[in-house]
């Protein structure tokens, strides 16, 4: 399907999504042969997610840090069965998505729907303070990839996913655990 350029323009790319094994090990190796980091690593469950219209969860670990103007994101998936396990399975470890940080997801979201783009997963993330809605769009068979939409807010704030502020929630989910 091809769209005219305007109805979905995507803003400048925001991150590039792995899907890996061992984030421990995969941070290992970006530090140590590219220079990448410092990393700010989260683990949890989302708050709610919906994947191709059934409630999941699953318990996973994410990894940040900045390249420039993209940030890197390492996903591993501790327990559970998502569409991050599915790519592991059938692809092995590698870039699972393409995000773009929004501030109007549902909008987003909807004009996807009526140009008949699917969310194949919709979730949120919450952690002291910092609340995250993304979705990922049905985009890999015709696109190549995964894209994905992220809004994140602080405090209900839309919020920048910038490293220094991800160190410093890094730190924050650290002294609260």
């Amino acid at each position: 399907m091809v769209l005219e350029k305007s109805e979905l323009k995507v803003p400048w790319l925001g991150q590039v999504g792995i899907v890996v094994r061992d984030i421990e090990e995969t941070i290992r190796y970006y530090e140590g042969t590219f220079g990448i980091g410092p990393w700010a690593v989260f683990e949890g469950e989302p708050e709610r997610c919906i994947e191709k219209g059934e409630e999941i969860s699953f318990r996973g670990r994410m990894a940040m840090a900045q390249s420039g103007l993209v940030q890197i994101e390492l996903i591993q998936i501790l327990q559970g069965r998502t569409i991050h396990t599915d790519f592991l399975e059938e692809h092995g470890e590698g870039i699972h998505h393409l995000g773009f940080f929004v501030r109007n997801l549902e909008d987003r979201i909807a004009t996807a729907k009526r140009k008949g783009i699917e969310v194949l997963q919709r979730g949120t993330l919450s952690q002291l303070g910092l609340k995250i809605e993304y979705a990922y769009l049905d985009t890999k068979v015709t696109g190549g990839v995964i894209l994905e939409y992220i809004e994140p807010r602080l405090l209900g704030i839309p919020f920048s996913m910038r490293l220094p502020v991800m160190r410093l929630g890094s730190r924050l989910a650290a002294k609260g655990a």
